[in-house]
């Protein structure tokens, strides 16, 4: 029987953790506090970096998939490095090592004026916080087959930030490249990677994942804020060279692409609108 391990199961590992139940395997999850987990699913609640060697089991495939528990360096240091860290030394002595799937995060590149990011794309992390993320994705890999899901922005249910700021009216900054995705879509990028994994195929050692439309900020929000009838709070007086970002990165996520994915929301019109009459029924209650 495969055995496989969801280090970080919450919204995104419980969704991991159900697909590989459903394909039979003997699936465990640990989370930091929380002792709900999916059913079929066997937990650890506890924090991860303070478990002994024993408490992990033999897996043929883990899932990190951590989540700050803030902005700061040091946060970042406890969520990834010190994540990754212990996986290393649980699992690096033993015989028969474990596929790692890490999911990081776009903000590796800190390249911000405009340039087309792809897979061949080197990392020039801008901020202390990126740092921490590429230093984790390094530990893993020089320890353990591991492949890092470099995420752009995640969207979706219960993740209502920018659709809050465009109902609440929040004041637009300059106008920037955004690149997002939608929750499900690094669900089904992250099952097909470990699918592959499991059938013997050698993984690359990073992936971008992303939907196919980098778009400016600017466009987003003058689309939802004509979906949830809103004034958009732009000036009086504006300029036309305003409309055009002046900063940020456009990702291009071709080699998950490349390895059968295929995002049930391409852009962020489609996965909006699969969000706001939830959304609305849930903010107007």
């Amino acid at each position: 029987m495969v055995n496989v391990l969801v280090a970080g199961c919450g919204d995104l590992g419980r969704l991991v953790a159900s697909h590989f139940v459903a394909q039979g395997a003997q699936v465990t999850g640990m989370r930091r506090q929380s002792t709900e987990f999916p059913m079929g699913v066997t937990g650890i609640t506890g924090d991860l970096t303070q478990l002994g060697e024993g408490a992990w089991p033999d897996v043929d495939l883990l899932y990190l998939i951590m989540t700050p528990l803030g902005r700061t360096a040091d946060a970042y240091q406890k969520a990834y490095v010190d994540a990754a860290n212990a996986v290393v030394s649980a699992y690096q002595h033993r015989p028969n090592k474990p596929n790692v799937v890490f999911v990081s995060s776009t903000s590796v590149y800190g390249q911000s004026q405009g340039q087309l990011i792809t897979d061949e794309s080197v990392a020039l992390p801008a901020t202390a916080t990126a740092e921490k993320l590429l230093e984790a994705e390094t530990i893993l890999a020089n320890a353990l087959p591991t492949t890092a899901v470099r995420c752009s922005g995640i969207y979706g249910p219960g993740r209502y930030r920018l659709l809050d700021g465009v109902r609440q009216a929040e004041p637009w900054k300059a106008n920037s490249w955004t690149n997002r995705i939608h929750r499900d879509d690094v669900v089904s990028g992250l099952c097909l990677l470990g699918d592959l994994a499991l059938a013997g195929e050698t993984l690359p050692r990073a992936v971008l994942a992303s939907d196919e439309q980098p778009v400016s900020m600017w466009e987003v929000k003058l689309w939802l804020s004509h979906q949830l009838n809103v004034a958009p709070p732009l000036p009086d007086q504006i300029a036309f060279s305003d409309y055009f970002p002046t900063s940020g990165k456009r990702i291009v996520a071709s080699k998950l692409k490349q390895m059968g994915w295929r995002p049930q929301y391409p852009s962020y019109v489609s996965g909006y609108e699969s969000m706001l009459d939830h959304y609305l029924a849930h903010r107007n209650a």
